[in-house]
């Protein structure tokens, strides 16, 4: 298998993340529809999540850790939140499974690590751009578009680092409302660490927003669109849209216009749904600290302070 033949010299990449819970797979799919775009159906996570390129290429991990985790982990786990190791077929029976197993075949995983390993010791950055290419780029090929993107979260908090290995890149980070975000968390809970409440999923969505900012920060001016998911599905969705198609130098297509019109509605997006099982009280409260988030947030200058604000006062008490 002759990898470098298939590695594209300046490949269009498209990052898409977020906090979590904040719209980065049905953007991925509504750009996705486009054909200048295809989208890695998964959450590829080696790029960007801990123990993965930020930290191997910042000498917190060894090359050997990092492909100790991209062969269990990342090649095929189980959702997280499961205590069964995902080797013990018997025990996972049942259980989602998710990994690059899902979208990479074998022999071009085998293929694709034995380059890295013989060559992350030269030149590491070249190496991890190498692999992520060798296992993802076959994705955009197959769908005959020239374009490839990628939806993990943690893309926008380690965009540093993606920059560094991917000039040509561009980025997309999508945020939602916090309580909308933190709430969705608290009903998909995997973790112990994760919220359990409505105010601790605030807190766990202002945590995220804090990370990402830290590494906007570092990017150069113009490097980053920033959209909001509940403007894109009820606010001035059609402003929203044409920022998306003009940041990515794109025509408006049928097919992705169908989606945004067909697929992309508040009731899609569960718009409002921090609000079930509360009672007046208890909405209020969140209210109030939603509120007191925000204007930290504002104080501060964060990137994204302006789309939460807008999307914010355009919604119900």
């Amino acid at each position: 298998m002759d990898l470098a033949a298939e590695r594209p010299e300046k490949p269009e990449l498209l990052f898409i993340g977020g906090t979590g819970r904040s719209g980065t797979h049905v953007v991925s799919q509504l750009v996705g529809s486009h054909s200048s775009w295809a989208r890695v159906p998964i959450e590829a996570r080696f790029h960007v999540n801990p123990q993965g390129y930020p930290d191997l290429l910042g000498g917190q991990v060894t090359p050997d850790q990092f492909l100790r985790k991209l062969k269990r982990f990342w090649w095929r786990r189980i959702r997280a939140g499961e205590v069964a190791p995902v080797i013990a077929r018997r025990i996972a029976f049942g259980r989602k499974v998710r990994g690059l197993h899902k979208v990479v075949e074998r022999d071009r995983f085998d293929a694709a690590v034995a380059e890295f390993e013989a060559t992350v010791g030269g030149d590491a950055d070249l190496a991890c751009r190498n692999l992520f290419l060798d296992l993802l780029w076959p994705i955009a090929t197959e769908a005959g578009k020239p374009g490839l993107i990628e939806m993990s979260c943690f893309t926008i908090a380690e965009s540093p680092t993606l920059v560094r290995l991917f000039p040509e890149a561009k980025l997309i980070h999508t945020v939602r409302d916090g309580r909308d975000a933190g709430s969705s968390k608290v009903s998909k809970r995997q973790k112990r660490s994760h919220p359990r409440d409505a105010s601790e999923g605030i807190r766990w969505w202002e945590g995220r927003l804090r990370k990402i900012e830290a590494g906007v920060r570092q990017l150069p001016p113009g490097s980053l669109l920033t959209i909001s998911l509940d403007e894109l599905v009820d606010g001035d969705r059609d402003r929203v849209y044409e920022e998306i198609l003009d940041y990515l130098g794109l025509d408006d297509e049928p097919a992705m216009r169908g989606f945004f019109e067909d697929e992309m509605s508040a009731s899609a997006a569960h718009k409002e749904r921090w609000r079930e099982g509360l009672d007046a009280g208890e909405q209020a409260a969140v209210v109030r600290e939603y509120e007191k988030t925000l204007d930290r947030l504002e104080r501060e200058e964060f990137h994204c302070a302006p789309q939460l604000r807008r999307a914010y006062e355009h919604q119900p008490a």
